[in-house]
């Protein structure tokens, strides 16, 4: 590792190759604070918080690429400057990286200390990139910035962002989101078609920025999908929908709430333990806890998503299959699906009282699932029209404008 002049002049000499015409790809620079090395030193004495820096340093070595320049610049914190990086999103890959290793103990003597780091990053505009030494404080700028905000990073903003990807600023503001309460709650209620009582509610997931504003809930999903803070925020969203649950059953003891889970989380059995735990610490009935899972999430792993979807459904906790008819899932894998539910996809709903068609497939839909011992729930009616031909075929729910939009949960509230 450089000492710190040493690394300047490394780091000098890395912005002119890059600068070059012969360079490639982009570049990115981050400083890392070791938040609790006062209390290191506090606790266990200064040689092992030296011992502690020394191994944040041998982490970083273990993490980073060859290529990449480490320097310790201050007491608790290292400057790394990433070269010929791909394209400025692999930077933000590399900061997730980071944190997710750095959340392991650092082993000192004979104790264990968890490292608490934070990250300012800065990723320069390949058109005019600073120098050295104003880029190292710009990444000393997003650092305050992470530790205001009490996320584990944040981004150096340049010219408004404008030379950014914009989903990187989102991903930098979804930490401070999950941390500050900006996520809301809204419920789109689900309908018995014969009796038009609202019998359960789908949780929709909405976001009010303090910076960007309202934004739009399927781009920062696309988002929030490839970070590290899906399942952090998939477990808000669970605890947030049970909460809610719990105040809906001092007016319906039977009424029920749908939860959405991204395809992302059928990777491992995390999201298993994340829902099995969570039901048990609210101690609420398992079956009034559905999980809307689309056809398309089992088709990468259709082996290890059944373990997952069996697990959960053995819990008494409810599976509905979310947007049937637009996967490609063969009537054996549906035959073997630990479901309770199939959900017809609006595509199929909205027009067919114009499309003969659409209708055909609406109703094989529920002969099938019928046969198959499942509910059948129609998305998207937004006309009686619609809404009659869905009683005709002996559809049992819907949801859809024509019902209810999507509503906060205090309206919802006063529903039931």
């Amino acid at each position: 590792m450089p000492l710190k002049k040493k690394f300047l002049d490394i780091f000098s000499e890395v912005l002119l190759q890059h600068s070059s015409r012969d360079s490639k790809g982009s570049l990115a620079i981050f400083v890392l604070r070791a938040k609790d090395l006062r209390e290191i030193i506090t606790a266990y004495g200064l040689e092992a918080s030296d011992r502690f820096m020394f191994g944040v340093e041998d982490r970083l070595r273990q993490i980073m690429r060859d290529e990449d320049i480490i320097c310790r610049i201050g007491d608790a914190e290292f400057a790394v400057v990433l070269p010929g990086l791909h394209n400025a999103s692999h930077a933000i890959l590399a900061v997730n990286k980071v944190i997710r290793e750095f959340k392991q103990p650092i082993q000192v003597n004979e104790h264990e200390i968890e490292p608490h780091v934070v990250l300012g990053v800065v990723i320069p505009e390949e058109e005019s990139i600073p120098d050295h030494l104003e880029l190292i404080q710009n990444a000393y700028q997003a650092l305050v910035q992470a530790e205001k905000k009490k996320t584990s990073f944040a981004l150096y903003e340049l010219a408004k962002d404008d030379h950014l990807p914009p989903d990187l600023v989102v991903e930098s503001e979804i930490s401070y989101a999950l941390q500050n309460e900006e996520f809301s709650l809204f419920y789109q209620p689900k309908f018995h078609l014969g009796s038009r009582a609202s019998h359960a509610a789908e949780a929709l997931i909405r976001w009010t920025s303090s910076k960007l504003g309202p934004v739009n809930t399927q781009y920062f999903i696309d988002i929030l999908e490839k970070s590290d803070l899906l399942l952090p925020v998939t477990k808000w969203v669970l605890n947030k929908a049970i909460s809610h649950l719990i105040e809906c059953h001092k007016t319906d003891s039977s009424y029920k709430v749908a939860v959405n889970l991204s395809p992302a989380l059928f990777v491992n059995d995390e999201i298993v333990d994340l829902v099995l735990n969570t039901v048990s610490i609210w101690g609420i009935t398992p079956t009034s806890l559905i999980l809307e899972v689309t056809e398309g999430a089992m088709m990468d792993n259709p082996e290890l998503s059944l373990q997952i979807l069996q697990s959960i459904h053995e819990s008494g906790v409810e599976i509905s299959i979310d947007d049937f008819g637009t996967g490609y899932s063969s009537l054996a894998y549906l035959r073997d699906l630990p479901a309770n539910e199939l959900k017809i996809d609006m595509s199929f709903v909205k027009n067919m009282h114009e499309s003969p068609r659409n209708r055909s497939i609406a109703t094989s839909t529920v002969q099938l699932a019928h046969n198959l011992g499942l509910s059948v729930t129609a998305e998207g009616i937004e006309n009686e029209e619609i809404l009659e031909l869905l009683v005709g075929m002996g559809c049992d729910q819907g949801q859809g404008y024509h019902l209810a939009r999507p509503m906060p949960f205090e309206e919802l509230l006063k529903q039931i």
